[in-house]
């Protein structure tokens, strides 16, 4: 590139090399495009400059010298890898037959094929062959490590952890069949980081990052050390699935230090409220990996967050207590006639989310109420932890049921089922009837005209007819029962 910048500038009289430069002015580069745009075969033959080039390209969309591998267009970042790979291996014509094989005869190959499939789990899960074969690796040369830091560049996100540690087990249930899936004391850490498909004002996400040795923050240095570098493997239990594991204290901890602590007019410039949630089963889309949703939002965001009912105050749990019943209008005239078709959730008003009895009450909730309705595949949870804008917090629990889809359409498209009570979207003349992180607010993303006009015609009506579809006949009673 620079080349044809110099050629240019002597051809056409014009510093091309200058205006082109990487960290020069945006409105140098805007003439650099223009001034390339208006060349023409003619003037570009004489100088052995082929327009069809990728630096030529290159330039002419840039209006730069390129400055890494990110600038350049998918197509062309996929023939350059290709390009060296071939370079690197020629006896691999294609990146498919030079792929590592996870049934090899060689070991190193194995290992790396392992890594592939199953990142941040021990090779064949024993720890020891694990560190052995890696090392050997290293050492002998059968295995290039290319550092975390390196890699890391390659992507444009860019995240920042969160510590903490665990109070209580996490728990899964299917079925008859109970499993600690993560222990009390555990170390934790969360990555949070951008959403790249966000339906939310400062729209974020928090992954795991426990399976993986990490550098603590508090430490003050600047540099990866080795151990973080070799993305060294130290605790597999972390990679969690996000389906049928609701992971309460994940949720409450990361609220409680994303949130300032103290009154509305003592926020800092630049402070906002997050609401942090985990979808249940029927709004993710993401199965293999446990990750949260993390917005602006506070109590005052939504008015569905201000419903109340009968609060009551814990002195155990140092909270109050409120099992908030939502009736839509249908719902009022059939309790008249002796039928109670209202949804449901448990509401908790806290100064600290994160104390060990108020985690551990949830948490034991949860798993009461995953034995007694028959486990994770006929019962979910939406959790959500907020501010309340005065210091304190406040927690939606909603226990869900798993809603069966009809039909092969779109998840947006579908026609759904309570399996509690047997009643279809369609026969309760709902849209959508799914709930989660922003549905379950009244937050949505419309997909299909007849939506948009029944949320238009009745808002706070719609919503409360979401959630009296989502009712789990018998729940109320087994919350109170838990709670006395």
């Amino acid at each position: 590139q620079r080349c044809m910048l110099n050629k240019l500038s002597c051809h056409l009289s014009l510093d091309l090399s200058r205006l082109a430069a990487k960290d020069g002015n945006p409105k140098d580069h805007n003439v650099v495009r223009v001034v390339l745009q208006g060349l023409q075969q003619a003037d570009l033959a004489p100088l052995g400059i082929d327009p069809d080039s990728l630096c030529f390209r290159q330039l002419l969309r840039q209006g730069m010298v390129l400055g890494g591998f990110g600038q350049l267009q998918a197509q062309d970042q996929k023939a350059l890898w290709e390009a060296a790979r071939r370079l690197v291996n020629p006896s691999c014509p294609t990146a498919s037959c030079c792929a590592p094989k996870a049934d090899s005869a060689d070991i190193f190959e194995q290992l790396v094929a392992w890594q592939r499939d199953k990142p941040g789990e021990f090779f064949n899960h024993d720890k020891n062959l694990h560190r052995q074969v890696k090392l050997c690796g290293i050492w002998s040369g059968r295995i290039v490590l290319v550092k975390r830091s390196a890699m890391e560049r390659f992507v444009l996100a860019r995240y920042f952890p969160l510590y903490w540690e665990r109070t209580q087990p996490l728990w899964s249930v299917m079925g008859s069949q109970q499993s600690m899936m993560r222990r009390r004391g555990a170390s934790e850490s969360s990555h949070l980081r951008v959403n790249e498909c966000p339906y939310a004002s400062f729209h974020g996400m928090s992954l795991s990052g426990g399976s993986h040795v990490e550098d603590s923050l508090k430490t003050g240095n600047k540099r990866n050390s080795l151990l973080s570098e070799m993305q060294w493997v130290k605790d597999p239990s972390a990679n969690l699935e996000n389906w049928y594991l609701t992971d309460i204290e994940k949720i409450l901890q990361e609220a409680w230090q994303l949130n300032p602590h103290g009154a509305k007019d003592m926020r800092l410039p630049g402070e906002m409220y997050i609401c942090v949630g985990q979808n249940p089963k029927v709004g993710s889309s993401i199965k293999e990996t446990q990750h949260t949703q993390l917005c602006e939002c506070s109590v005052t965001s939504y008015p569905v967050l201000q419903l109340t009912s009968d609060a009551r105050f814990s002195k155990r749990l140092d909270a109050w207590v409120d099992l908030v019943r939502i009736e839509p209008m249908s719902a009022i005239v059939e309790a008249e006639c002796g039928e109670d078709h209202s949804g449901a959730f448990l509401r908790l008003s806290t100064r600290r989310p994160t104390a060990s009895a108020f985690v551990e009450f949830l948490v034991l909730l949860r798993l009461a109420l995953l034995k007694q309705f028959g486990g994770g595949n006929l019962l979910d949870f939406l959790v959500l932890s907020l501010s309340d804008e005065r210091g304190g917090f406040i927690v939606l629990f909603a226990p869900l049921p798993q809603l069966v889809k009809l039909d092969d359409a779109k998840p947006d498209f579908a026609t759904w089922k309570n399996p509690f009570t047997g009643e279809s979207s369609t026969s309760a003349g709902l849209e959508e009837a799914r709930i989660d992180v922003g549905k379950g607010l009244g937050h949505f993303l419309v997909s299909k005209p007849a939506l948009r006009e029944q949320i238009l015609a009745g808002g706070e009506d719609t919503v409360k007819r979401i959630w009296a579809f989502n009712r789990i006949p018998g729940m109320c009673t087994a919350i109170e029962g838990f709670m006395r």
